[in-house]
């Protein structure tokens, strides 16, 4: 049988598409055979140009390095020089024996191979959820900067509502306690703490809602009495359903995860000495005023 003329590793690199260093770090794997030397060079046959081509092919469709081994061990490998030519001695079944032998028993079966095809498969789609995750942050965070709004993990509406406490704020000390809360409230949404349905609870300008919670800033929990605190928290409940109706209320309580609650308020409570005393009291008010609005009559589509 006529035999391929021999090419250098440089040649073999190009027509694949690699780099002659990627050529010998698949050599160093063992993913690649290695040919042996004539005269100093190293002679590369047709053969391992089509092994490497499956290599390039397998790494460009994503399978590990290791998976594409055990794909490559279940078939047998092509050899190199006069015997993958074919000489008549080779074909003697005799003198295949211990190669056919060695090849099965580095053959990985084929449930193997399934198994880490469907495992590199998931990992790609763990990786597409993460890019579509991360193209949706850049499409938020281009659409505050398009609105001249802080660039922030927060949403618009949180941003607002910040913005405008800052500048209203009548004094440095409730001043300070805003910027507080958007720091924390940053921290949580960067850490995923934050339940979507919170964006609700980010009111859009209202005169006497704003100056209800700009009290509510300005109020000092440090040295309030137990029953002033108790106070608080149901008038920071009373303020959410003053301003959602009915219907919104029974929604955000049949969505949110009440686990992700009680996780943003233990957030709250390990970064802001100031939340130590209010922070559990909002929180068990908001569990009982979260469990109430989810067990009230859904309201018609079309309420308010």
């Amino acid at each position: 049988m006529m035999q391929t003329h021999p090419m250098r590793v440089a040649q073999i690199a190009r027509l694949t598409g690699t780099t002659v260093r990627t050529v010998r770090y698949y050599h160093s794997l063992g993913l690649l055979p290695v040919p042996e030397e004539r005269g100093g060079w190293r002679d590369y046959e047709l053969s391992h140009v089509a092994r490497l081509s499956r290599i390039r092919w397998l790494t460009q469709a994503g399978v590990p390095l290791e998976t594409i081994a055990r794909i490559l061990d279940a078939e047998p490998v092509a050899a190199s020089g006069d015997e993958a030519g074919g000489s008549a001695d080779s074909e003697a079944p005799e003198a295949n024996a211990p190669e056919q032998s060695s090849n099965k028993r580095n053959a990985a079966p084929a449930s193997e191979v399934v198994a880490d095809l469907s495992a590199a498969l998931q990992a790609i789609d763990d990786h597409l959820e993460d890019i579509t995750r991360q193209r949706d942050m850049l499409a938020n965070l281009l659409e505050q900067a398009r609105e001249g709004s802080a660039v922030s993990p927060m949403s618009p509406r949180m941003a607002e509502f910040f913005d405008r406490m800052e500048r209203a704020a009548p004094d440095e000390r409730t001043r300070a306690a805003v910027r507080r809360e958007r720091d924390i409230t940053d921290l949580a949404c960067y850490r995923g703490q934050m339940p979507p349905e919170a964006d609700l609870l980010f009111f859009e300008s209202d005169d006497i809602e704003d100056a209800a919670a700009l009290a509510s800033y300005g109020w000092d929990s440090m040295t309030a009495s137990q029953d002033e605190l108790e106070e608080h928290a149901d008038r920071i409940v009373a303020r959410v359903e003053r301003r959602l109706s009915p219907a919104q209320l029974h929604r955000l309580a049949s969505r949110v995860d009440t686990a992700a609650v009680g996780s943003f308020f233990r957030l709250i409570a390990s970064v802001d000495p100031h939340y130590a005393k209010i922070g559990p009291l909002v929180e068990r008010r908001f569990m009982e005023a979260i469990d109430r609005w989810r067990k009230a009559e859904e309201p018609p589509l079309d309420s308010p």
